[in-house]
């Protein structure tokens, strides 16, 4: 069926109410990991304006007024950025949810302190610079008031002690994880794994996944996605999943990237998605700005990111 599939859509219906916006704040982050290009880490762009950004969430919120309103903020690391627990609590007035990706290395005091604000936290484990013990502790800082997901970044010269890692976090319950394939400078390869690596990524939610014990539930706002076919059959798959096992290719199929989402880059350019289809929107100080209305048709040959890939896709004929 999966061969055959003609619409890829939110295994979660209640996803596609949500208007998501990834914005990578700015490059400046306390990591240089080596499987991340220097340009995603060398301070070399200027945090935004607070004033700016807040124009900016005003406006995605009145363009998309029929949906709900989620912003995802990226680094570098975004928890670096001095005004950023201000727009946190911005947004909270503005009813707008906030999400942020980080690696997790501010003080648990920093977590304890702000948790209220955030809405998802997606913490990434990066095994070159990470700490285990001090990362794990702030996933029990924050796992049962705020929805919390893991990414282990697999790199494959560390894949025994990534795993080690994983199985320690788990433990730690109320959290979703996902062992995370590395791509070359974010482009089409993967990096170079062993047979025996990429069947444990095939399989890691029966080995590691299913065992996360929850007692509490959270909102979210994206996540699986379901293959659709002519007869209404379907099938769930994960990000993560079409990343590794290489069927991650919609080209000549329309996307709803600019109707479900949108990114803003470091210099405050704004896109479709991390694949920059369809050229650039604008920028976020352009006060001529004019925001998607239509879906556009995909030419890319692979969707390497997992926000993009979290969008609703439907074959052309």
């Amino acid at each position: 069926m999966t061969e055959k599939y003609i619409r890829l859509e939110h295994s979660n219906p209640e996803h596609v109410d949500w208007f998501v916006v990834n914005w990578c704040l700015g490059n400046t982050c306390n990591y240089e990991c080596s499987y991340c290009p220097a340009s995603l880490h060398d301070g070399s762009k200027r945090w935004p304006d607070p004033s700016t950004i807040k124009k900016f969430i005003y406006k995605v919120k009145n363009h998309y007024f029929h949906k709900n309103i989620y912003f995802e903020f990226t680094g570098g690391e975004v928890t670096m950025y001095k005004h950023f627990i201000d727009i946190c609590k911005f947004c909270s007035d503005m009813d707008v949810k906030v999400g942020l990706i980080s690696n997790g290395s501010r003080t648990i005091r920093y977590w304890e302190e702000n948790k209220q604000y955030f809405d998802h936290v997606c913490l990434s484990f990066h095994p070159q610079f990470s700490e285990q013990d001090h990362f794990i502790n702030v996933v029990k800082c924050i796992n049962n008031d705020v929805r919390t997901h893991v990414n282990i970044m697999m790199d494959p010269e560390k894949f025994e002690f990534c795993i080690a890692v994983a199985n320690k976090v788990k433990n730690c319950g109320n959290i979703s994880m996902a062992l995370q394939p590395l791509i070359h400078d974010f482009g089409d390869t993967l990096f170079d794994y062993t047979e025996l690596q990429k069947k444990i990524f095939d399989k890691q939610h029966e080995l590691i996944s299913k065992h996360i014990k929850f007692t509490k539930t959270f909102d979210y706002y994206r996540g699986a996605m379901k293959m659709v076919d002519e007869s209404g059959q379907s099938k769930i798959s994960s990000a993560h999943r079409f990343i590794s096992e290489k069927t991650n290719d919609w080209s000549g199929w329309r996307c709803y990237a600019g109707i479900e989402q949108l990114i803003v880059d470091m210099d405050g350019s704004i896109f479709r998605g991390w694949c920059k289809e369809d050229g650039k929107i604008g920028h976020i100080d352009d006060s001529k700005l004019e925001l998607p209305v239509q879906p556009i048709v995909c030419t890319k040959s692979m969707c390497h990111c997992n926000f993009d890939i979290m969008c609703t896709k439907e074959k052309v004929n």
